[in-house]
């Protein structure tokens, strides 16, 4: 019984250990969101200012006013039943924005470009800039998905005219009779940023409370007679098997737009199939 117990003991440790541990990188991240909020936020005076504002027209292709890129490999996946696919990992993701014009407040500002710019984008957006066109493009990209060096593409996301927008920057107001006010943005973003930021903090937040609520009702349970029973002792497991995947989770959806990860993949049925 006592060396039950002992064992009992020392694998509460260790769930104890490895779930705080999650929920502090959960708090880091949290503190991390909450500071970009701040930045999103500036006092008055302070110079820059999010704006909220239309695309009138983008200097970029396809008349893009931004675009944020993940360049990505796919590789041929294990095709289970009657299908085909490609399953793309990413490698790395930059944005730039490409200068144009927006409508705020009825007044046109002009953007200046920026080679490394911060773009965000909706995961919509990326998924439909990921999409296959077409079953010729994804029988070619088969083809290289099969060897060793796999197929690398790079999928753009944009942000188009007469896309809603929101700016962070200083607005330069134009001197003379039809001088455009001028902007040169630190972020461009397709989403409301203080939105987004928001609804990750409360992800976040609720993710750490809830684990941290998990792991109080385990533990008041292994530690209430019988000690360390099969049913409590289930639950510590299912826990410790959890959180893990849990905190993978919770980082991938904390992150920026700009450094989410895009990851997809590319599926179609063999023939006959």
């Amino acid at each position: 019984m006592l060396f039950k117990e002992l064992m009992g003991a020392l694998a509460l440790i260790v769930l104890w250990v490895n779930t705080l541990l999650m929920v502090a990188a959960a708090l880091r991240q949290l503190a991390a969101v909450a500071a970009t909020l701040r930045r999103l936020s500036p006092p008055r005076g302070a110079g820059d200012a999010l704006i909220h504002a239309r695309v009138l027209r983008g200097d970029g292709r396809g008349g893009a006013l931004a675009g944020h890129r993940i360049d990505q490999v796919g590789r041929a996946g294990a095709g289970r039943g009657a299908r085909e696919e490609i399953v793309f990992a990413d490698r790395e993701a930059g944005g730039e924005i490409y200068g144009g014009a927006v409508a705020a407040d009825g007044r046109e500002i002009a953007i200046a470009p920026a080679v490394e710019g911060e773009v965000w984008v909706s995961r919509a957006e990326v998924r439909a800039a990921s999409a296959c066109p077409s079953e010729a493009r994804f029988d070619e990209a088969y083809q290289h998905a099969r060897k060793p060096r796999g197929f690398s593409r790079t999928v753009e996301a944009t942000v188009r005219a007469g896309a809603p927008v929101w700016l962070l920057g200083a607005v330069e107001r134009g001197g003379g009779a039809g001088a455009l006010d001028r902007m040169r943005p630190s972020l461009v973003s397709s989403v409301d940023p203080r939105a987004l930021c928001r609804s990750k903090i409360a992800l976040l937040a609720l993710g750490a409370a809830g684990v941290l609520g998990a792991l109080a009702g385990c533990t008041a349970l292994a530690l209430s007679r019988p000690r360390f029973g099969p049913v409590s002792a289930a639950l510590c497991l299912a826990l410790f098997l959890l959180v893990q995947p849990l905190g993978t989770a919770l980082r991938d959806a904390a992150r920026p737009p700009s450094a989410a990860p895009a990851r997809g993949r590319w599926v179609k049925k063999r023939a006959g199939g």
